[in-house]
């Protein structure tokens, strides 16, 4: 027997904005709970949402009676399958309509691959829902019951009526989700967070310590003026593989690619820190490098150079009134860039400043030192491992 009112509780909190719940899983949970304590008999609830993401094509939310609600992503090749068009949800993408199967129907169709495995679960009714968002863009939820008979009339309206609010949580968690996706993706996971969470007046500005790490391929202006532009962009890809996701494995955050070459850092919390960041940000560039004492440059790892120093720095927004650009600057960072830009002059893949050399008991016997333009004082640099011979 369905109960109304606590049916009109659910719906008049979801239609609330699920409030004061912030937290995915956690308001999943208690819809499933709100249908089952007005009596809609579900065993299981899955929440399919479509996200822009570089290399993710959707969320997915799944209740199971029991158990809870777990989430999982689907990379890009996940729907080029025939398991996934073998399936309900690209039917009901496509029309825009609830797809029902009704199992414990004897003459039910089993036309679709996952109703087989249902069927030997138990399942007896099943419901796909389109999430009509108001840009027109249609998103997924389902519903599946064990309850003897399947869903009905009433409890098929209880689904139904909970399916508007549902839509509406969905699109603000997906705007979320596709600013936080898209933020990490264009200016870093840490710098999207600071912007998500208001930082993003120009001049929002701290002061921290970090290790900074610049890279750029060799001889990159004499390749890309002969080669074809999709041969430019596969090196430059092949190089950016190689380099970025050591450097985020290990704590550092990208701020920016410029052309064939990239900046980041790996903040440093504390004065204890310092020799763990620059670790770290040596340990990246020698995976990146290929893992020996020397490059292995190859067709996958592009000949590159990189230069590492460590010290404070200004983090935050600087540009234009209405083009602002989220990154660091000061003295250390330029001290980094002028060591990567004075590299060649010791035949040096990777170069590091003194400070680094000195927090990662780096040698320094014979380093030279040059004038570098912009300081006052001859800079140390530090050859940790040489250009290859061509």
């Amino acid at each position: 027997m369905l109960n109304e009112q606590k049916l009109d509780d659910l719906f008049w909190w979801m239609l609330d904005g699920a409030r004061p719940s912030a937290d995915a899983r956690e308001i999943v949970l208690k819809i499933c709970e709100g249908l089952l304590g007005a009596g809609v008999p579900i065993e299981r609830f899955a929440l399919f949402i479509y996200t822009l993401h570089p290399n993710l094509q959707g969320r997915r939310f799944r209740w199971l009676k029991g158990e809870g609600v777990d989430q999982s992503d689907a990379d890009l090749r996940a729907f080029d399958g025939a398991e996934y068009h073998d399936n309900p949800l690209p039917t009901v993408l496509r029309t825009g309509k609830t797809l029902r199967r009704k199992l414990c129907d004897p003459d039910c169709p089993e036309d679709f691959l996952i109703l087989k495995q249902f069927r030997e679960e138990g399942v007896t009714d099943y419901v796909v829902q389109p999430l009509l968002f108001t840009t027109g863009e249609t998103h997924l939820v389902s519903f599946a019951t064990k309850a003897k008979g399947g869903f009905d009339e009433a409890m098929m309206a209880a689904l139904e009526k909970v399916r508007l609010p549902l839509a509406r949580l969905t699109e603000t968690y997906m705007l979320r989700l596709n600013a936080a996706n898209l933020l990490s993706a264009y200016v870093g996971r840490d710098s999207g967070n600071r912007i998500l969470s208001g930082r993003v007046h120009r001049g929002d500005i701290e002061k921290i310590s970090a290790c900074v790490v610049f890279a750029d391929l060799v001889a990159f202006t004499q390749f890309s003026n002969a080669a074809t532009a999709e041969d430019v962009l596969a090196r430059l890809n092949r190089f950016y593989d190689c380099l970025v996701p050591p450097i985020v494995d290990r704590g550092g955050e990208v701020l920016k690619f410029m052309g064939d070459g990239l900046l980041a850092i790996f903040p440093i919390l504390d004065d204890a820190d310092s020799r763990d960041a620059c670790r770290r940000a040596l340990d990246a560039l020698d995976e990146a490098s290929g893992g020996a004492d020397k490059p292995r440059f190859s067709e996958t790892v592009p000949p590159f150079r990189a230069a590492v120093h460590v010290g404070p720095l200004q983090y935050g927004n600087i540009g234009a009134s209405d083009r602002l650009d989220f990154t660091a600057i000061g003295p250390t960072v330029n001290l980094a860039a002028r060591l990567l830009a004075s590299a060649v002059l010791v035949n040096g893949q990777t170069v590091v400043s003194e400070r680094v050399a000195d927090l990662a008991g780096i040698s320094k016997e014979n380093a030279p030192a040059f004038e570098l333009k912009g300081f006052d004082k001859t800079q140390v640099i530090v050859p940790i491992r040489e250009m290859p011979q061509a």
